[in-house]
């Protein structure tokens, strides 16, 4: 045994991440229009470093080692004879990882332009025509209200407006944030209730139908009390509340269709800000053997890097520090066009074994989805799974069938009966809401019914597991849609 101090040599390999090495993570995690606004600003701080929009004139489009499918990519070139070399980038050093998410794939978002040689991106651009109802609020107020103090309290009033046209606030909270008295702020409240459509500025949904059966000269007593005791019809009891407005069944039945005709969101009819629309990354069309790929050329930069300006910088000078700079400069966007090339190419090659695993949503929709884990495009292509996960994160695929996050087509999988692979959860949801969609509003599917008609197809599922799924998605339950069903006259 050693008592004294003594000093070992060994050698060892370790992965050591560099700032260079950390860039490369980030930049996989962007999209084309997080990439674009990266590299202007690194073009600001570099004045060797040209940023383009869109494929450069020397482009062209050749196959990705996935001949069946075939895919395009613009293949970029390298050799422009500047200044150095850098080694390739890891992709297993990128060693974080994401949860494989489940997400909606029936409800798709903007559809991928068909027969195009390019994304259109003005096709996505919504159309803003139309005042808004914060704007139709202010003119009116504008109108009515000379007195300064009431001028602000209206604005205070609108300022609380809700998209539905209702307050967001109470009252007595406008007041005390205004510091006015409570009798001022109903007063301007009142005056507000006046202007077209009717309804705006209610303080609840009775409030609001209450405004609107006025304006329309419909408030008789027996539906003011009808309006007053809402609670009831949404709890179907048409009976109780046919006996407490002491009406008879004729006069409840034109009262609740009264009722219907009423808007109870009336803010809604106004322009409203859209959200926005994210041009997709990566492009998937049909062609005439089969599906093609290519990257989203429109949205996606090009940088050139300015080598022959350097060297005019340089020639003839013997300026060691000017000389020092412009090496360094010349090379990180030497580097920095060579990191761009990977990441493209990674973005490729995951999104075209996706369209290869998952072939069926393709070609019959959602409901043809498989199941899919990070894993299994990680081994096909040979990439880490933290890789994979950070592209298809944030990278967008325009498809025939709508554009989706590259994430959406990962799904855990349902067992089977038979010997089967199973089934993807997001393909079983979007069972379930064609199921529902499709049953008697008289006679809504129970979640029991629901897993007895699943079982039928061989897939096993508890009955909390469908009220899981219809709770993601947002469907009532047989019991409220059935009450739905009453108060909008399908049965």
């Amino acid at each position: 045994m050693q008592f004294f101090p003594a000093q070992q040599m060994q050698r060892k390999q370790s992965l050591v991440i560099t700032t260079q090495l950390q860039q490369a993570i980030r930049l996989l995690t962007m999209s084309n229009i997080e990439l674009a606004g990266f590299l202007d600003q690194q073009s600001e701080e570099n004045p060797f470093l040209e940023v383009t929009n869109g494929a450069g004139e020397d482009d062209h489009i050749v196959p990705l080692p996935t001949p069946e499918l075939g895919p395009d990519r613009a293949d970029l070139d390298f050799s422009d004879g500047t200044i150095t070399s850098d080694a390739p980038i890891p992709d297993a050093a990128l060693d974080n990882q994401f949860e494989t998410g489940q997400i909606d794939l029936g409800r798709s978002g903007a559809t991928a332009p068909a027969g195009e040689s390019d994304f259109d991106a003005l096709s996505l651009i919504a159309s803003d025509e139309g005042m808004s109802l914060y704007g139709h609020a202010c003119a009116e107020a504008e109108r009515i209200f000379a007195e300064p103090t009431d001028r602000m309290i209206a604005l205070a009033l609108i300022d609380a407006l809700e998209p539905s046209g209702w307050l967001g606030q109470s009252v007595d909270e406008i007041a005390a944030f205004s510091m006015v008295d409570l009798d001022r702020v109903l007063a301007v409240l009142a005056q507000l209730q006046q202007i077209e459509p009717a309804g705006l500025f209610a303080r609840d949904l009775s409030d609001c139908l209450r405004l609107q059966a006025r304006d329309r000269d419909l408030l008789t007593p027996d539906f003011e009390l009808l309006l007053d005791n809402l609670a009831m019809l949404g709890a179907g009891n048409v009976k109780g509340l046919t006996r407490l407005c002491k009406a008879t069944p004729e006069r409840m039945a034109e009262m609740l269709r009264l009722l219907r005709s009423l808007d109870p969101k009336p803010g809604a009819r106004f322009a409203g800000k859209a959200e926005p629309i994210l041009p997709p990354d990566l492009i998937v069309r049909r062609v005439s053997d089969g599906w093609s790929l290519e990257l989203n050329r429109s949205t996606l930069p090009a940088i050139k890097v300015r080598a022959g300006y350097a060297k005019q910088m340089v020639a003839g000078r013997k300026d060691e520090a000017l000389r020092s700079f412009v090496s360094e400069r010349v090379s990180e966007a030497r580097w920095l066009d060579r990191a761009i090339a990977q990441r493209n190419e990674t973005s490729l090659k995951i999104g075209a074994e996706i369209l290869r695993q998952q072939m069926g949503f393709f070609e019959h929709g959602p409901i043809a989805l498989k199941p899919m884990v990070l894993r299994d495009i990680a081994e096909a292509i040979g990439m880490h799974e933290s890789t994979v996960s950070r592209v298809t994160n944030s990278l967008m695929m325009a498809t025939p069938r709508g554009t989706y996050r590259l994430k959406v087509f990962f799904s855990s999988s349902i067992t089977h009966d038979d010997d089967s692979d199973g089934e993807a959860a997001s393909a079983i949801k979007f069972k379930l809401r064609k199921m529902i969609a499709a049953e008697t509003p008289s006679q809504p599917l129970s979640d029991d019914a629901i897993v007895q008609i699943l079982a039928k197809d061989g897939i096993r599922l508890a009955r909390r597991t469908v009220a899981k799924y219809r709770e993601m998605e947002g469907i009532a339950s047989s019991f409220q849609r059935k009450r739905e069903a009453v108060l909008s006259g399908r049965i």
